[in-house]
């Protein structure tokens, strides 16, 4: 199979490579474009499974960009001369650009390298429980099994 593919002209795998990139950036940006749409109703209409989900995310934004480009370019985004991106309308972005990314697979659909990662499970303290019976039930106790 393999040296039926080399007898190929260069052409013709330059198509089939061009197009099977085609493919993959069109699956991506449906990808995005549906996660796009997730995070709107997720943030606007789901706030208790916003904040479970923001509990699991930890690190802190790189200014990559990369999230202000999914399907298109946020047109207020700027770049700096060092590659840094800022928000022209930081005070004020919605919801969904202020809390991303909300869930693990929001990661994917990302073109760069976020600096945000997911845990499985919340870290909490466990409750400190005191075993101690009250004196007066100790003493109880203890005069039982005598």
């Amino acid at each position: 199979m393999k040296a039926a593919h080399k007898s190929l002209p260069f052409e013709t795998r330059l198509a089939r490579r061009l197009r099977s990139r085609k493919v993959a950036d069109a699956k991506l940006r449906a990808r995005q474009a549906q996660g796009k749409l997730r995070r709107f109703v997720i943030t606007n209409f789901r706030k208790e499974e916003t904040i479970a989900a923001l509990a699991l995310r930890r690190g802190e934004c790189n200014r990559c960009g990369a999230c202000c480009e999914l399907v298109f370019k946020c047109p207020f985004l700027k770049k700096t001369a060092d590659g840094a991106s800022l928000c022209g309308i930081y005070e004020n972005r919605p919801n969904s650009c202020r809390l991303f990314p909300i869930e693990p697979r929001d990661i994917q659909e990302v073109r760069g390298t976020c600096s945000y990662y997911f845990i499985e499970k919340p870290v909490r303290p466990l409750p400190i429980v005191d075993f101690q019976l009250p004196i007066s039930n100790r003493q109880s106790a203890i005069g039982n099994r005598q």
